[in-house]
């Protein structure tokens, strides 16, 4: 072999030696395209979101009159709570409301199994509470939800959108009053209810209801109670209250 035909071989393998490392340095420079994930079906979403519903252990959640329309809570004007509950049975509820003569109170309940207690201000002592008078039947709230969800035919996957700090589909749908009388105790029936749901895209766990409309005749068309679904199986201890002391 001539030193003609040498250079020339040793020129075309540089040229292809060079090209092959050019492409490689130019796929490690690109991010990988992500595979996109199937939108689930709206069967799918609402049954995966019911089965995490009934077999969480803890949750801590709050509810908001949105609009502040004079939601009613037990004689008072509601406005918000926070509350968090413990399977089977147990939950504790702080409630911020408008009482007629007093301004603005925190009532506070609480349910272990079938005994209720309330009191009417942060210093006032405990006091017995049928349990069927407790405004919000939370004891439960898992298998609640999750009842809820599996009854919902007619809903539509809207869209998604950032829900605390996650991206969530949105669900929505229309229900009647008394099928929310497992969760809001004594809602007067025959008013349709617009329902919303949040429900995460990566693992599909409920974080936010809207109940657009009326439970009670007294309340406003346009109440909103805004549910947020704050945390779950995280530590939380609810013991009855010691009324003797």
């Amino acid at each position: 072999m001539n030193l003609s035909r040498m250079l020339r071989r040793g020129l075309s393998i540089t040229v292809l030696l060079a090209a092959f490392l050019f492409l490689v340095a130019a796929c490690n420079g690109e991010e990988a395209t992500p595979i996109p994930v199937p939108t689930p079906t709206l069967g799918e979403l609402l049954s995966n979101a019911g089965e995490k519903m009934g077999a969480m252990s803890t949750a801590k959640f709050s509810m908001a009159d949105e609009n502040e329309s004079g939601a009613k809570f037990f004689g008072t004007t509601f406005k918000s709570l926070e509350a968090e509950v413990k399977a089977p049975d147990s939950f504790r509820m702080v409630v911020d409301v408008v009482a007629p003569g007093f301004g603005f109170v925190q009532i506070e309940m609480m349910a272990v199994g079938d005994q209720a207690f309330m009191k009417l201000s942060k210093d006032a002592p405990w006091a017995s509470l049928p349990l069927d008078q407790v405004p919000f039947n939370f004891a439960g709230l898992g298998t609640t939800l999750q009842d809820l969800l599996n009854r919902i035919e007619d809903g539509t996957i809207t869209g998604t959108e950032a829900v605390l700090d996650i991206q969530a589909y949105r669900v929505e749908t229309s229900i009647t009053s008394e099928e929310l009388s497992d969760l809001i105790t004594s809602v007067d029936s025959g008013h349709t209810v617009n329902l919303t749901l949040w429900i995460d895209e990566a693992g599909h766990a409920l974080r936010q209801i809207k109940i657009d409309g009326q439970l009670y005749d007294d309340d406003a068309p346009e109440t909103v109670r805004l549910v947020i679904i704050e945390a779950v199986d995280i530590p939380v201890e609810i013991e009855l209250p010691d009324i003797g002391s």
